[in-house]
């Protein structure tokens, strides 16, 4: 008996979720439409870029908006219950608040992992996606990689390609040691071995020079040597910088890329650290609707329950802008501001699972 009811519990979950998500996705995708709509160019405006453009957004708006998902398929869930006095009948025969929200929880639970394990990296694939569709087509004039924490540029001239490797960058300075270039011009291959340098507006200042010509085989050294190339200093910092554009599985790598070429900073570990426990955050924020569920009766209407989870969301959103706030004027460490909020949303919930065992 308590096998069966726990499955009901666990599909039930699953289907509220699912059926909540789908109208909330609907609604965003309405959203997504119009504002790709306004940052279109003429040029680009048909029915079928916005649509492919708005739909290459959604994964990451679902991933943005599943907090909410959760807070409102839960109170729904809830107020099912309650309704049809299942809730009432499920308490009858010995279960517990806590025995109710073990399926419910576990079903959250899994939709996270789900959502961090396949939306997470699909999201982070269609910005980059996006990106890419939108913003102004400079391939034919450089491209800037970042692989095993070293910075490649492709830099294309009308008669000349360079390749640049950059391995100790400070991006925020815009200076650079042991820089690394191999020039082709007209099939003259040229090498620059640098000891430093300095990206000022479009032109590369290298100091120490060491320069070989594999044509004619000479080999000379040059104190001071300027390249002119394409990109700027904003180029290379959107290159690595764009945090919320990384798959899970990538975000070590990319938090050493942005230690090592001075760009880090707590925001950017508080964003991973809550990507990666989102399934058990999410767990979390069951938990402390559960906890309210008491405050919904069978005459609940819909909008009353809505504006409930609304509620319940929001306070949530403004804690966490707040501790990321105080994260980013770095007065608390990240680790400390996702603890509070963990915490904090832990003490509630039990605090109002106590309340309805108590009465």
């Amino acid at each position: 008996m308590r096998y069966k009811i726990t499955i009901y519990l666990l599909l039930m979950k699953i289907k509220f979720i699912i059926l909540t998500l789908f109208f909330i996705t609907v609604f965003i995708q309405i959203i997504n439409l119009i504002e790709v709509s306004r940052v279109l160019e003429s040029n680009q405006f048909n029915m079928f870029t916005i649509i492919y453009l708005s739909l290459l957004k959604l994964p990451s708006s679902i991933n943005q908006i599943i907090p909410f998902v959760i807070i409102i398929s839960t109170a729904f869930f809830y107020r099912y219950l309650i309704k049809n006095n299942e809730f009432i009948s499920i308490r009858n025969v010995g279960y517990s608040i806590i025995d109710i929200f073990k399926p419910v929880g576990t079903a959250i639970f899994l939709i996270g992992i789900f959502f961090l394990i396949i939306l997470n990296p699909i999201s982070a694939f269609f910005e980059k996606k996006f990106e890419l569709e939108t913003s102004q087509d400079l391939t034919s004039l450089y491209s800037i990689k970042i692989k095993n924490n070293e910075i490649w540029i492709k830099n294309i001239e009308e008669d000349r390609i360079n390749f640049i490797k950059f391995s100790n960058f400070d991006l925020k300075n815009m200076t650079a040691k042991n820089i690394k270039i191999i020039e082709i011009n007209r099939n003259k291959i040229k090498f620059y071995l640098a000891e430093s340098g300095e990206l000022l507006k479009n032109n590369l200042n290298l100091q120490n020079v060491y320069f070989f010509n594999s044509n004619n085989d000479e080999y000379t050294t040059i104190n001071n040597f300027k390249i002119q190339v394409n990109f700027k200093k904003n180029d290379i910092i959107q290159s690595i910088s764009n945090y919320k554009h990384i798959p899970f599985y990538k975000y070590n790598l990319h938090i050493n890329s942005l230690k090592k070429f001075n760009l880090y900073s707590q925001e950017v570990s508080l964003y991973y650290l809550s990507e990666l426990f989102k399934p058990f955050f999410l767990f979390i924020l069951g938990f402390v609707v559960m906890g309210f569920s008491n405050k919904i009766n069978r005459s609940e209407n819909i909008f009353k329950t809505l504006f409930f989870s609304i509620g319940i969301g929001f306070s949530f959103f403004i804690l966490n802008e707040i501790l990321i706030g105080l994260t980013i004027a770095k007065y608390i460490s990240f680790l400390f501001a996702y603890t509070i909020l963990i915490l904090v949303s832990l003490v509630i919930g039990l605090y109002q699972s106590i309340n309805i065992e108590t009465k």
